[in-house]
């Protein structure tokens, strides 16, 4: 059995859930991933892996999220991403390209860091945080310059 396997079950073992093949399949999918994933990618994912339907899939994303294994990141052009939650992947902001629509993970803050997001003058109760940062990813500025060179 794979360490990433081995992960997955422990992860589900943890939240006192079922392990069954769907379940592991789609834990196994974001164990691997680098970066977050959209629906379409996680069913194209899934589908060379075990058998399953929408409903299953949406069901299992909602209670990943639900017992926090899992975020949800949404673009800025609406599409839902999802990404694994662990300790070696804390809550971090996220760079979404207005061109080409690409979504990347960005280095996590520190609690410091994040703290100072909020006025020590207020009296809040934070349950979530999330940062997302628009502008040009670094292929889409290149090509953005070499288009204005031409013209």
């Amino acid at each position: 059995m794979d360490e990433k396997h081995e992960d997955a079950l422990l992860t589900l073992q943890h939240a006192g859930i079922a392990k069954t093949p769907q379940r592991l399949g789609v834990l196994n999918i974001f164990l691997a991933a680098k970066t977050p994933l959209s629906l379409s990618t996680i069913k194209k994912r899934l589908a060379a892996k075990v058998r399953f339907d929408k409903v299953t899939l949406y069901r299992i994303l909602s209670l990943f999220k639900n017992l926090g294994i899992i975020r949800e990141v949404t673009s800025r052009n609406g599409v839902n991403y999802f990404e694994i939650a662990t300790k070696d992947n804390p809550v971090h902001p996220h760079f979404n390209c207005l061109n080409c629509g690409m979504l990347t993970c960005m280095e996590p803050l520190t609690f410091s860091q994040s703290r100072q997001l909020i006025s020590p003058k207020e009296d809040y109760h934070v349950d979530h945080i999330e940062i997302s940062i628009t502008g040009l990813c670094a292929g889409c500025r290149d090509a953005t310059k070499l288009q204005k060179r031409k013209n």
